[in-house]
This record gives structure tokens, C-alpha cells and sequence, in this order.
């Protein structure tokens, strides 16, 4: 299969099952050992995209081009925090969820050898939008009876749609204003970023206006349509926020328990902070199925953590927090000094790593980590190696993302 036949088809296919294998399929519950039809199913789903994507591989004659530094690192963080989890003697869980980070990281190389940087990131933003959408407009009832938008079919949180929605509604923004403006194009980014701003989320919706923002400050030549666009927004996003409660019903959600949601957390993060440095536990923490801490003073006796920075304490330790600090910070790097993919990627990770501080999934089985995996990947690629036309990813800041390959 050559890299121009590629069918676009065929990596959203791929990309599909690995989101409806990570996504929720019930709520309340977290993965503690052993197996049950929804955890088989969901792994068999995993697998059956990890089939296709070799089948695929296998079939296609050129390959395009990776390095290895994105996978070393998260090799490395799982090895830690396996090592976290038999010390602590939390083998079982931990291990079944190493094995599916590991798979899922396989899954992305895989992808990413076979089809083109830009077919494979749009093909998983479609992907995503796909099983965002459907849930929210399947939960529609709950937003109606007064409450956030939720799922229903599968019954994702209004956290999780805001996550699956926003950064396709990013991506299908610089479709627009790098020169592809249409009516299909503005109907769904207007679709996408109403079922955010629906969910009620407050970090993802005030990271996904950070992340347009910056999308939009790196357009230089933007089409007069989308400048003119841009022109009557802002005035009319400022009246809005000044002149209605917008603003403050967000950030409220009109109920005072919201007020006390960031408090809650931060219970859970003074428990890891304050385990002693003299321990296992602090410096390679006690594995990947570690979701959760035990307090002190509550009228509840456990507090997930809802951070993933704070999880990668626990489950790694410092020696694995450390490593995801210097995987970030090197992503990140590559992000701002490659134009040609910066253009969207500097967004997309704010909008990830913005994210990441009050939500788990940078280093989990979570539709979060397949994202930025594949970002750091691509990113790796592109500043490894001198940039050329005839690549079939980016060709420059106007038409990354938005040229057929």
C-alpha cells in the first residue's frame, strides 16, 4: 500500500475501537484486579485495533519514518512504577494495566508507520468527535432536566465528552483558519465547541479557549473570511462575559458543592505529598492501577486523585514523575521550534497539559494518553530529521492539517 493510497478509512476504523475500548462503559467504578465481560470485551476490542493496525503495517509497502526517544520514556516510567507495585505487593492490576498502556503505545507506532502525520492525527480527531457526539446527543435528557450534559450511550461524564469533543473542535479550527473555511467546516466546530461549553467543564473549556487562542495567534495570513469572523467574536464575547452571568454560572455551575470540587482534590494530593521520603512507595510508587488514597479527617475514606501529575507521584514515585516532567518538557520543546506541526500541536498540548493538572490520563489506558503519545511521536519525527516537501505530513504553517496527503 503506498503512502499516497492510503484510505482514510482505514485508520479511523483502527482509531474508532481504540476509543470505544477506553472510554467509560460504566461510571463509579475503578479497575482493581480480575475480569468480568466488560473488562474482557474492552480488551478484545484493544486488541482486535492492535490486529488491524499489524495487518495494515504488514501490508504497506513504505514505511514512514519514527524515532524511539517517546516510547524509551514511557517504557521507562512503566517499568518503575511495576517495580512501585511489587514492592507494595499490587502486582495483579497494576500489571493488566501496564499491559494495556504498552499495547496501546504499540498501537500508535503501528499507525503512525503506516499512514501519513496528517491522516493519522485527523483520522484519531474524527474518531474521537465521533464517540463524543454520540454520547452527549444519546444524554441529551440529563442537560434537559437541569443538569450537565452527560452520556448516555456509553455513559460517559460531562469531564469525558468535554475531553473527547474539545481538541477535535481544535483541530477542525485550524482546518478553518489555515485556509479551508466552509460552511461543513463551521457547523462543526460550532457543534463541537457547544457540546463543551454544555458539559459544564470548567478546566476543559477555559483550556480550550486558551488553545484556540494560541491557534489563532500563530495564523499569519488568515482568509478574510475567518478575520472577519474573528473580528465580530471578540467584541461579542465580551459583551457576553461582562454583560451576562456566563461567566459565573461556568465557573459556579450554579450550585455551591462546584465551589469545593478543587479543595476535595487537593485532599488527595496533600496524602501523596506527605508520603515519607524514607519509603519505596515515594520514589517508585505502587503501580499503575493506584487510582486513589486513603484520608484522614473526612466523612469519606478514600479521594481519587483527579490529577495526573499527582498520580504519576503515586504510581511512579519521583523517579517516574521525574521522567514524565522531562517527556513533557521535551514535547513540548520539539512543539515550539517545528513550525510546520506547531501550528497545532502547540494548542493541542495546552490543551492536554492544561488539562492534566485537575484530570487524570497522561499515563494511563485513556483516549489523553494516545493523544499525546502520538503528538510527542510525530513531534519526535519531525525534529529529528530536516524537513522536506515531498513528505506526505505538513507542508508548511498553511496547509498542516489541512492538505490532502
Amino acid at each position: 500500500m503506498p503512502r499516497s493510497g492510503a484510505k482514510p478509512a482505514i485508520p479511523f476504523v483502527i482509531w474508532l475501537l481504540v476509543v470505544v475500548s477506553l472510554v467509560r462503559w460504566r461510571q463509579g467504578s475503578i479497575y482493581s484486579g480480575g475480569a468480568d465481560p466488560v473488562v474482557v470485551i474492552k480488551a478484545l476490542i484493544q486488541c482486535v485495533a492492535l490486529l488491524v493496525a499489524v495487518v495494515v503495517l504488514i501490508r504497506t509497502r513504505e514505511r514512514q519514518p519514527l524515532g524511539g526517544r517517546s516510547l524509551g520514556l514511557l517504557l521507562l516510567i512503566v517499568a518503575v512504577s511495576a517495580i512501585g507495585a511489587y514492592a507494595q505487593g499490587n502486582t495483579e492490576a497494576s500489571a493488566v494495566l501496564a499491559i494495556r498502556v504498552v499495547l496501546l503505545a504499540a498501537t500508535v507506532i503501528v499507525v503512525l508507520l503506516s499512514f501519513p502525520a496528517r491522516l493519522a492525527v485527523t483520522s484519531l480527531l474524527a474518531a474521537m468527535a465521533v464517540v463524543g457526539a454520540f454520547s452527549a446527543i444519546t444524554g441529551l435528557g440529563l442537560m434537559l432536566s437541569g443538569g450537565r450534559l452527560g452520556g448516555g450511550i456509553p455513559p460517559l461524564s460531562p469531564n469525558d465528552i468535554a475531553s473527547l469533543c474539545g481538541l477535535p473542535a481544535l483541530g477542525v479550527l485550524h482546518e478553518i483558519v489555515h485556509g479551508r473555511a466552509s460552511g461543513r467546516l463551521l457547523v462543526i466546530f460550532a457543534g463541537l465547541s457547544g457540546l463543551v461549553l454544555a458539559t459544564g467543564s470548567r478546566t476543559a473549556i477555559f483550556a480550550l479557549v486558551a488553545a484556540m487562542l494560541v491557534v489563532l495567534l500563530q495564523v499569519r495570513r488568515p482568509p478574510i473570511a475567518v478575520a472577519a469572523m474573528v473580528l465580530v467574536a471578540v467584541p461579542a464575547i465580551f459583551a457576553i462575559i461582562a454583560y451576562t452571568p456566563t461567566l459565573a454560572n461556568i465557573v459556579n455551575r450554579g450550585d455551591s458543592a462546584s465551589l469545593v470540587t478543587l479543595n476535595s482534590r487537593t485532599i488527595s494530593w496533600e496524602a501523596v505529598l506527605e508520603i515519607p521520603f524514607d519509603t519505596w512507595e515515594r520514589w517508585v510508587g505502587s503501580g499503575l492501577s493506584v487510582k486513589q488514597i486513603a484520608v484522614l479527617g473526612q466523612y469519606w475514606d478514600e479521594q481519587v486523585f483527579d490529577s495526573s501529575w499527582i498520580s504519576a507521584l503515586a504510581q511512579a514515585g519521583l523517579v517516574g514523575a521525574a521522567l514524565l516532567a522531562l517527556w513533557v518538557a521535551r514535547t513540548s520543546w520539539d512543539s515550539l521550534r517545528t513550525p510546520q506541526l506547531g501550528t497545532f500541536t502547540n494548542g493541542a498540548l495546552l490543551f492536554i497539559l492544561f488539562r492534566s493538572v485537575t484530570e487524570n490520563g497522561l499515563v494511563d489506558a485513556s483516549v489523553d494518553f494516545v493523544v499525546f503519545f502520538t503528538l510527542s511521536v510525530l513531534l519526535e519525527k519531525a525534529s529529528a530529521r530536516p524537513f522536506h516537501p515531498a513528505d506526505h505530513g505538513p507542508v508548511g504553517p498553511k496547509d498542516h492539517l489541512a492538505k490532502a496527503p
